[in-house]
């Protein structure tokens, strides 16, 4: 579990400003509790109070910190995490009752977007893998799959507030995730022949964590380029770097 973390200030924006500052993030990385909006008191003399806040690091700061120790090389974190999808399946007690809350919580707010949705678990050791059915799978996929994304990304809070766990949950719609790593894939693959040729930088617009991952596995066994994720928050830019021969 991440630790809480209280702060003061005249106003809840000069709280969150404090927040910030102290933890080293940007406002959207934080989860923001308002205990106190605070008061001017009379003539701003008599009981004023200070506003409090209380923040949690959100998800994608785990991500973040786990992307910027291997800034000179391939971002080995991300790597592991996707690759627990092709484990053998599991059907241990924790993954049975983690699978049954993100089910039901999934479902429950797919109700109020689509009608006709069906969704089904495949479990393993460290993961578990929602996949939806529907007739309009564009409505939960979004642009670039960021609807489904928010939706993924409620699902484990939600999953975490009822059961603190670390067994990943990731989702995917009709294949969605299948043919976007595909076509991620070939990208990076042409991307990185560029780069080697050119020895010039490329950078990708930015990029959920997600498709970051299938990028740095595509080229990780390339010995003339290396991948860097660059920026802050939930999408980031990814940059493909000539690696420097030695003499």
């Amino acid at each position: 579990m991440l630790a809480n973390h209280e702060f003061e200030g005249k106003t809840k924006e000069e709280a969150v400003r404090k927040a910030c500052e102290k933890l080293h993030v940007t406002e959207e990385q934080l989860e923001i509790e308002v205990l106190s909006y605070g008061s001017t008191g009379i003539f701003g003399l008599v009981g004023a109070r200070k506003a409090q806040i209380r923040v949690n690091l959100r998800e994608a700061l785990e991500a973040k910190i786990d992307e910027k120790k291997p800034d000179t090389g391939d971002e080995t974190e991300e790597v592991a995490e996707i690759a627990k999808i092709d484990e053998k399946p599991d059907m241990g007690d924790e993954t049975e009752e983690v699978a049954e809350i993100a089910k039901n919580a999934l479902e429950h707010i797919l109700s109020y977007i689509i009608d006709d949705a069906t969704v089904t678990v495949a479990k393993y050791p460290q993961n578990i893998r929602l996949r939806i059915e529907a007739s309009n799978p564009a409505i939960i996929i979004g642009r670039h799959g960021r609807t489904l994304d928010a939706l993924q990304y409620l699902v484990r809070r939600i999953v975490r507030k009822k059961k603190p766990t670390r067994i990943g949950i990731s989702f995917d719609v009709e294949g969605y995730r299948d043919r976007r790593k595909a076509s991620l894939t070939q990208f990076a693959l042409r991307l990185g022949e560029k780069v080697k040729h050119s020895g010039k930088p490329a950078t990708i617009s930015p990029m959920s964590a997600y498709d970051r991952r299938i990028v740095h596995i595509a080229l990780k066994n390339n010995t003339s380029v290396r991948t860097q994720s660059k920026g802050n928050g939930l999408f980031r830019e990814l940059v493909i770097l000539p690696r420097k021969k030695h003499r």
